[in-house]
């Protein structure tokens, strides 16, 4: 019995101890003085403050919203203050109108925290915050690598006072490229989205813009909603980028995974670090004066974790919220018996069964809020695991596609050395069996080249390498001539296939290799998903605004929920039928996008499905950086649409013409010589440093170099500078024959003076019937040349009433240069653009199609002019001429002379 007594005692005394301790406990006041509250960012700060908050059991936090107030902000912080307050969190709508309170207060002896905005004072015990201008630097970078150059860019400001306002905008500044023309025009949408939405639907221009840049995401979301009203077609080109990337409905996260924003940058709102801060100031433990919180980029599949992360945040904290009611409800009942001992007294059975009850819950609920301190621990690290570990994935990707393109390139040699010698059995093929069997090989050949061509189209599209190569031409024969490809097939599967035009011709200012793709994409998939006895029409209705491609067929069609994906890179319907790639109609719609044209789709399943191609007449929209085929040149055009009679009479033919070729591939070199020996005099080297040798060897006269461009020692692309930089070599033609089919090459190559490009795999006729009409064609302008400039014109491909000034301020100016500095010999393309103000590529693009020659070419053709002139006065000797006129030596001279007029100049004298 006296156990039961002392144990008893015991417990009272215990329990006494613990209500002591209880009632010593002290609780903190923490005021929080927000600048807003109704936007979601904010309301995302609150979130993550109370699950922190629910870490301690004696925090009491007063919110104070000010409503972006100024007045009424003071006036709340001044009630704080006189609260005396633990701790003051302040986030100031106006730096310039809080700072004198938010020092008051500091003064004061009040630990003071600064939230988010800044204020013009260091009196502050600390500040938690994101680094804004971090945002807007990331924004400008990512901005310069989405736009070209020029571009302009539509800056919805947030409240113009604000600091992260100022630093978003100057950040975003710093971070664009300055080597780009970029222009900005700046709205004020104050951090709200119908604002910004009001102010947007105020510009009077907005189809320049290629991007909008906004403060915060829900200012963006009011951007794109204000565009989409006024012209929703400007959505499919333009860029918006948002910041913060809160979660929420309706909010950053949200808007990137949709769709509407294309990229956002996670500006934490800091909510549960501000709290961490507090309890360290009340703990007396030291903080630093600046936390600055991270940011990072966020794109789509970025935003998916996010949100899904968020979601389970506000889950737990909804959990959390539920158990601290719980635990409230309890520590009030428990509450009541502590103050009433002697009814405890009383009652001392009730109270032992009731004391064990709570002893039980409370260890229950402790034991809950380590296991959701735990779980919260563990999601933060998982969020920051899944932030590397999409970046591994992205970099890994990224690897994956670079490999997958290298290989690519490097099965085109093979190939070469497959369909070539394909091609010219089967010309000689007779009997039926091996026949069939190589047109199905070639058609396999073929294919394989197909693929492999869209998969490097892919590449280029990726990297922004992909670019124009327009001419005007008749859009209905072009079209009438491409669906002439898939008869055959049509004709197999008894489908009926009609090709219509509401006019016999329209001409159109289109690239043709592109142009061919999107056709060819377009009805191989009619027929890939139109049955047997189906029916599949290609149709082209023209306007004076506008010409209209359609492709119609009855087959399976699309739902209309996969419409608005069928574009997207990768996309397949998930359908057993569906075996494609997935990237064929996402390069149709980019090859669409780089003619300035529009693409869609209308589609009722299993009755009709029609992709419709808008494109603009003349030429205004095409993008600047479009390069321009001369008007009836024959080598404008990537084929070469020949007679097959007279094909076959120009290979036949034996010409005395030296062509050197330059290939590091033993296979390729050997095919190439083999096959161009018929027709030529043949010299083959292995590098280009070999094929300087042998230029340079006496005896060895080369008419023309065909080189590959990947080879060691001396690549293709240097050889060709080589040559064009000599005074003894510059009036070779050069071709480059490659695997590399990007633009930039291209490109590069012809800014080193390259004549012809050929692609791998390549068919030898083509390659025969490229020398020939060149070195043909070279010969009959020089001819051309000579007589217009003996007239005293000036060479052009169109006559000068055809000429915009521009060309004509431009020409004219080329050729006084030319007047005024043909007699120095050490006069060059290269001098020549940089008198001109121009780059390399720019001269040589311009001059093309102004005259049809290139700049090397003209400033030789020019020199000849003069040298006719001086010798037809017959004052000089062949020598004075020679250096008079520029040409490095007597030598050369002779040479370019006899090449241009097919007689020496001494027999020149003698004729003349």
């Amino acid at each position: 019995m006296n156990k039961k007594i002392k144990a008893i005692c015991l417990f009272f005394l215990i329990l006494f101890l613990a209500c002591c301790e209880d009632s010593n406990k002290k609780t903190y006041t923490i005021g929080f003085s927000q600048c807003m509250l109704d936007d979601v960012w904010r309301q995302a700060m609150k979130i993550e403050m109370n699950i922190e908050v629910s870490n301690y059991d004696n925090i009491e936090i007063i919110v104070k919203d000010a409503e972006e107030d100024n007045q009424k902000q003071i006036q709340q912080i001044r009630e704080l203050i006189n609260k005396k307050v633990d701790v003051l969190i302040i986030s100031p709508n106006e730096p310039n109108s809080v700072t004198p309170i938010a020092v008051e207060a500091y003064r004061k002896g009040i630990p003071t925290i600064i939230a988010d905005r800044k204020i013009n004072s260091d009196e502050y015990t600390s500040y938690v915050g994101g680094d804004s201008y971090q945002i807007g630097k990331m924004a400008g970078e990512h901005a310069s690598g989405l736009l070209p150059d020029p571009a302009t860019i539509l800056e919805v400001w947030g409240t113009t006072t604000t600091s992260p306002a100022i630093e978003r905008h100057q950040g975003f500044i710093d971070g664009l490229d300055k080597s780009k023309k970029i222009s900005i025009i700046p709205i004020n949408g104050k951090w709200r989205r119908e604002i910004a939405k009001q102010e947007t639907k105020k510009l009077k221009h907005y189809s320049d813009i290629g991007l909008i840049y906004a403060h915060n995401d829900v200012m963006a979301i009011g951007a794109r909603e204000a565009i989409a009203e006024l012209d929703s077609t400007q959505l499919e080109r333009l860029k918006i980028l948002g910041a913060d990337g809160s979660f929420g409905k309706d909010a950053g996260l949200e808007a990137v995974v949709d769709g509407r924003l294309d990229g956002s940058f996670l500006y934490p709102t800091g909510g549960d670090q501000i709290i961490k801060v507090a309890m360290k100031i009340l703990k007396g433990q030291p903080v630093e004066k600046k936390y600055i919180l991270n940011t990072a980029k966020i794109d789509k599949s970025t935003a998916q974790t996010l949100l899904l992360q968020s979601d389970q945040l506000v889950s737990y904290q909804n959990r959390i919220e539920q158990q601290r009611k719980n635990l409230d409800a309890i520590l009030n009942k428990f509450s009541i018996l502590r103050h009433s001992l002697i009814v405890i007294v009383s009652l001392m059975l009730v109270l032992l069964l009731f004391s064990i009850y709570v002893y039980y819950i409370n260890r229950k609920i402790n034991k809950r809020n380590i296991e959701l301190r735990s779980k919260n621990k563990e999601i933060e690290e998982q969020k920051q695991q899944l932030l590397v570990l999409n970046e591994k994935i992205k970099e890994v990707n990224e690897q994956k596609i670079r490999l997958f393109m290298n290989v690519s390139h490097e099965i085109r040699t093979p190939l070469t050395l497959i369909a070539s010698p394909l091609d010219k059995w089967l010309k000689n093929a007779q009997t039926p069996p091996p026949l069939t069997d190589m047109i199905r090989m070639k058609k396999n050949v073929d294919r394989l080249t197909r693929i492999i061509n869209q998969l490097l189209d892919f590449q280029g599209i990726e990297n922004n390498e992909s670019q124009l190569t327009v001419g005007q031409k008749d859009i209905v024969s072009f079209a009438e001539s491409v669906k002439s490809l898939f008869d055959e097939l049509a004709e197999s599967k008894q489908i009926r296939y009609v090709f219509t035009s509401d006019k016999p011709s329209a001409l159109l200012w289109f690239d043709s290799d592109k142009m061919e793709k999107i056709l060819a994409n377009l009805l191989s998939n009619a027929f890939k998903f139109t049955p047997e006895n189906g029916e599949i029409a290609l149709a082209i209705h023209s306007t004076e605004e506008k010409v209209s491609i359609v492709v119609e067929d009855n087959g399976c069609g699309i739902k209309q929920e996969k419409l608005p994906y069928i574009f997207d890179r990768f996309y397949t319907d998930g359908s057993e039928e569906n075996t494609g790639n997935g990237i064929g109609l996402h390069l149709t719609q980019e090859f669409v996008k780089m003619h300035g044209a529009t693409i869609r789709v209308e589609s009722v399943p299993s009755q009709r499905t029609a992709f419709i191609v808008d494109i603009p007449t003349g030429k205004d929209h095409l993008p600047e950086f479009s390069i321009f085929e001369a008007e009836n040149n024959p080598l404008a055009s990537g084929k070469m649409l020949i007679d097959t009679e007279i094909t076959k009479e120009l290979i036949d033919k034996k010409y005395p013409y030296t062509v050197l070729i330059v290939e590091d591939d033993v296979e390729i070199r050997e095919y190439l010589s083999e096959e161009l020996s018929e027709n030529f005099h043949i010299l083959t080297a292995g590098n280009g440093l070999e094929a300087i040798r042998v230029l340079n060897e006496p005896g060895n006269h080369v008419t023309l170099v065909i080189s590959d461009i990947l080879m060691p020692s001396m690549n293709g692309f240097e050889l060709c500078k080589k040559i064009k930089t000599s005074p003894e070599l510059s009036d070779i033609p050069v071709i480059l024959l490659t695997a590399l089919g990007d633009i930039d090459h291209r490109m590069y190559g012809i800014a080193e003076g390259a004549d012809d490009y050929i692609q791998k795999p390549f068919n030898t006729d083509y390659v025969k019937i490229k020398i020939i009409r060149l070195l043909e064609e070279r010969q009959r302008l020089q001819k051309r040349f000579m007589r217009i400039m003996q007239a005293g014109g000036i060479p052009m491909i169109a006559g000068e009433e055809q000429m915009d000034d521009s060309d004509k301020i431009f020409i004219s100016k080329f050729v006084s240069l030319l007047e005024s500095s043909y007699a120095k010999d050490d006069m060059s393309v290269e001098k020549l653009s940089r008198e001109m103000n121009v780059s390399r590529v720019q001269l040589y693009r311009k001059i093309k199609e102004i005259t049809g020659f290139t700049p090397v070419d003209y400033l030789r053709n020019y020199r000849l002019t003069k040298a006719v002139e001086l010798l037809q006065k017959r004052r000089f000797s062949i020598s004075e001429v020679a250096f008079q006129t520029g040409f490095s030596s007597p030598a050369y001279f002779t040479k370019c002379f006899r090449d241009a007029f097919n007689m020496t100049p001494t027999e020149y004298l003698d004729k003349n």
